[in-house]
Parts: structure tokens; C-alpha cells; sequence
């Protein structure tokens, strides 16, 4: 019974972290090309960039999005009035990107602990703790990638409000967006 615990908790684990390494591919984006796209979206037609943003949700595209919403909605080409009101708005949405970041990696924690403690039960039990071992390889393989998407996710936030809020902010000021209805 013990033997078949070890194996169940290290399998549960490995589902664990394997449903976090899932989400996070889901919503990776690569910021370089991400960027480019953007930048030249917003210099063709902010209502084409706007609807972009809906593509990619939980990325740096959804705070974009809900900025350029804001933008519209001021009804105004001033600069200033535009970085005002966009600027928090993009750091409010940018605080539901980092959650859902945060609930990945609590997934990925939980499943962590399973694993270990799947290796643990295993070694107790003096069983083969060949597929246990295995299992930590590779959780810890799927731990370190997921360390380095988290934090380039959370960079490309940070440089998305440097590099692209303030072209987001000269397309409404110089009214490349159509305002229907």
C-alpha cells in the first residue's frame, strides 16, 4: 500500500506541474517580435492593435488592451491627459497577468511537494526509487523553465510599459484611432 502511495503521489506531482508548464505555455509570448508587431499595429490603425490585444490574454498584450480602452474613452488627443489615465490603467491589468503567473506557480509548488514527497515515501518504504527519481529530473527540468517564462513574462510587462504605453499614448494623441458610433 505504501509502495503504491509513492508512486501515486509522485505521478499526482508530476500532473501538478505538468498543468503549470501548460498554462504557462499557453500564455508565453516572445516580447521582441510581440513588440514589432504592436508598435507597427499601433502606427497603422489603433482600432487594428486594440482588437490584437484581445488575442493574447494574460500577457502583456491584455493591459495594453485595457489602456487603449481607457484612451478612447477620454475622448481627448492631450498627452498628458492620455499618460494619465492609461499609465494606471495599465498597472491595475497588469496586477491580473501577475496572478495568474502566481496561481501557475502555486500549482507548480504543490506539485513540487508531491514529488518530493513521492521520493520521500519511496525511500521510506525501501522501494526501486528509479521512476521517482526520474520524476524529480524531470519536474525539476519543467521547474527551471518555468522560473525563466515567469520572469521573462514579468520583464516584457515592465518593458511593454517603457516601450510601447508611450506609442500607445501618441496614436490616440495624434488620432490614428476611429472612434465609432
Amino acid at each position: 500500500m505504501k509502495v503504491f502511495l509513492s508512486y501515486a503521489l509522485s505521478l499526482a506531482g508530476l500532473g501538478f506541474i505538468a498543468a503549470a508548464v501548460a498554462g504557462a505555455m499557453l500564455v508565453n509570448l516572445s516580447y521582441v517580435g510581440a513588440r514589432f508587431n504592436m508598435i507597427n499595429m499601433l502606427r497603422q490603425s489603433a482600432n487594428k492593435a486594440e482588437l490584437m490585444c484581445k488575442t493574447a490574454k494574460l500577457t502583456f498584450y491584455q493591459p495594453l488592451g485595457e489602456a487603449m480602452k481607457i484612451a478612447a474613452m477620454a475622448q481627448t488627443t492631450d498627452l498628458k491627459i492620455l499618460a494619465m489615465s492609461t499609465l494606471p490603467t495599465y498597472d491595475a491589468n497588469c496586477q491580473m497577468v501577475t496572478m495568474h503567473w502566481k496561481k501557475l506557480f502555486g500549482r507548480g509548488k504543490k506539485g513540487a511537494a508531491l514529488v518530493i514527497g513521492g521520493l520521500a515515501a519511496a525511500i521510506a518504504v525501501k522501494t526501486s526509487p528509479v521512476l521517482h527519481i526520474i520524476v524529480v529530473v524531470i519536474a525539476a527540468v519543467a521547474a527551471i523553465w518555468f522560473m525563466v517564462t515567469k520572469s521573462e513574462n514579468e520583464r516584457s510587462l515592465v518593458r511593454a510599459r517603457a516601450e510601447i504605453l508611450p506609442e500607445v499614448d501618441r496614436a490616440f494623441a495624434e488620432g490614428r484611432y476611429v472612434r465609432y458610433g
